[in-house]
């Protein structure tokens, strides 16, 4: 089976509200968390979420402080690891909130992957998730409008030695991507896992439409996976901005 070269890129920071991320857990504390992009490249070129659009979008649209240095632009942080941003093959997206689907506009080559009831969502949610989702229904764009998103109906094989697992709760299309590297199988959670706590605490993520569908695709995640990775713990990067792992 092939394997692959996984990188992690750190394409900005936040300051949010810990029980976002820990459910009803330190409410009030603020921590510092990462928006990654992930960077495959094995039998193609290809993308895990592709982070934020802007501080602009973060400020204004969602409210959310977002600060980003220039070796964290998406397109450098790409170059950093000698990637042009046309070159990318395929990007799939772990679900569609507003800070992991933006800068499309770097990839016009690229196949999208979304899971079928992802995208029947995040079109119209529910009036709570509209901004998180960027709806149409709240007056907003989501990145991907104009641009053909293949549609997945559950678990697949997408490559040799790259797989994505269904894992809603977070949202109802929710995936994790399933990688084979030289050093196992490396997990990449999205949302379904927001921190390396959710998992040693047994604590769902706080920001979900269906709390025990959030418990049951976090055991399932670390059931199948050599290495599990959150989408924003600071413990990915230590104290780098891009991290290759799993080789």
């Amino acid at each position: 089976m092939d394997t692959w070269k996984l990188v992690a890129l750190d394409t900005g920071t936040s300051l949010i509200e810990k029980s976002i991320l820990t459910y009803l857990t330190d409410v009030g504390q603020t921590v510092r968390i990462p928006r990654v992009m992930w960077y495959l490249q094995g039998a193609q070129r290809v993308l895990v979420d592709t982070s934020v659009d802007s501080e602009e979008v973060a400020a204004n649209i969602i409210g959310e402080n977002l600060s980003r240095s220039p070796d964290q632009e998406p397109a450098n942080a790409l170059r950093a690891v000698g990637v042009d941003p046309k070159q990318i093959d395929l990007i799939i997206f772990t679900h569609l909130h507003w800070d992991h689907c933006g800068n499309l506009a770097l990839f016009p080559n690229s196949r999208l992957l979304a899971q079928r009831d992802e995208v029947r969502y995040a079109y119209a949610p529910s009036r709570f998730f509209e901004r998180a989702f960027l709806s149409p229904q709240a007056g907003l764009v989501p990145p991907y409008l104009g641009r053909r998103v293949e549609l997945l109906g559950g678990d697949e094989e997408i490559l040799p030695g790259l797989q994505v697992l269904l894992s809603p709760g977070h949202t109802p299309g929710s995936q994790a991507v399933r990688v084979k590297t030289a050093r196992g199988w490396f997990t990449i959670a999205g949302d379904a896992i927001f921190t390396y706590e959710n998992l040693e605490k047994d604590i769902p993520p706080g920001f979900h439409v269906q709390v025990d569908q959030a418990l049951d695709s976090m055991h399932r995640i670390a059931r199948v996976s050599d290495v599990v990775l959150p989408s924003h713990d600071y413990k990915v990067f230590g104290d780098q901005l891009v991290v290759e792992l799993g080789g």
